[in-house]
This record gives C-alpha cells, sequence and structure tokens, in this order.
C-alpha cells in the first residue's frame, strides 16, 4: 500500500512540475528584448530564464497580459488585458481599441510568434497657417479574415524642453477615420 501511495503522489508531483505542452501556462513579459520575441518557449524551454519567462503554478492569479507584435511601425504591438485590446505604442500612453476586433484577434502561443501585417499610412500636412498637423491610418487585420481601420491625431507635445518630462508618455489621440480622409484629399498635392 506504501508504494503503491507513494508511486501516486511521485507521478502527480512529474506531472504537476513539467508544464504543459500547448504553452498556455508560460507567463510571457510585454517588455521583452526583440531578440527574444520569435523564440517558442514551447520547444525551447532552456531559453525562458534568460528571457524572463515564467511557468505559472496549478491554479494561479492569471493576470498575464498578452501580446502580439505589428508589422508597422516598429516596436508597436496589440496587447489584450481582462478582454480589452490595447494598441501600445513605444514612449506612449496606450491606446484602447474596442468593437468586434477585440475578439477577433488570438492571442495563443502559436499566434504569439507570429506578427500581424497591418497596413500604415502617416501624413504631415501643413495648413494654410503653417500649422503642423500629423495623423496616420492603421488598418489591422484579424485572424477570422476581416480588417478594421482606425485613425489618430498625433498632438504637438505641451511645454518646452525644460518643462516636459522625458519619463512620462505622449499620447496619441483616435479620430474618425472619415475626418482623416477629408484632411488627406483637401491637403494632398
Amino acid at each position: 500500500m506504501k508504494l503503491i501511495f507513494t508511486l501516486f503522489f511521485s507521478t502527480l508531483f512529474i506531472v504537476g512540475c513539467a508544464g504543459s505542452r500547448d504553452g498556455s501556462d508560460l507567463e510571457v513579459p510585454t517588455d521583452m528584448p526583440p531578440i527574444c520575441r520569435d523564440i517558442d518557449f514551447v520547444a525551447q524551454p532552456d531559453m525562458r530564464e534568460l528571457c524572463g519567462v515564467r511557468v505559472m503554478r496549478y491554479k494561479a492569479y492569471r493576470n498575464i497580459p498578452q501580446q502580439r507584435y505589428l508589422n508597422k511601425p516598429q516596436e508597436t504591438s496589440l496587447v489584450k488585458v481582462n478582454n480589452k485590446l490595447e494598441l501600445r505604442f513605444p514612449n506612449n500612453l496606450p491606446i484602447t481599441l474596442t468593437g468586434p476586433i477585440v475578439n477577433e484577434i488570438q492571442f495563443n502561443q502559436d499566434k504569439r510568434l507570429q506578427k500581424i501585417a497591418n497596413s500604415y499610412d502617416y501624413y504631415e500636412i501643413y495648413t494654410s497657417n503653417k500649422v503642423r498637423i500629423r495623423i496616420f491610418k492603421m488598418g489591422i487585420p484579424t485572424d477570422l479574415g476581416n480588417k478594421h481601420e482606425f485613425c489618430f491625431r498625433i498632438p504637438d507635445k505641451l511645454g518646452d524642453e525644460r518643462t516636459r518630462n522625458q519619463a512620462m508618455g505622449d499620447r496619441i489621440e483616435s479620430m474618425s477615420c472619415k475626418d482623416f480622409d477629408i484632411l488627406v484629399k483637401e491637403n494632398k498635392k
């Protein structure tokens, strides 16, 4: 009886500590260096410690943001946190995306290794008053085959170099794509 009891608990311990085969128990950080982004941590478990990836314990609290990178601009990513989808640019505050796109992008281990091939159109427009307007449009394809377009305006930085805090993120404002198209059409040369 002792032998059966010992074998049962040793098997349970080995299975519990081995981790899952699909990578669902891996905590992959969102601020990972670029060299670690294309690594499959299920196939290469020896790279986990180097890249800061941890294995979550059984029944642990899961508040892990899931992330997928976009092709354009560099270092831009989509992050899913608590059923919300955020568009993150380097040195900018995150932008919350709403609508059907939230449920149409998958964040499993296989998809994490694939970049999203999005479109990116950036324009700098100077009005007749010599005011610079920076706008861009992003077309983000989903895993279901749909493509959603989002338009944004980059406001000028407030203050001067002395009063601006370098550690703070800039903000990007959402705008309607109808207004974006009107601005581009009116100022196209």
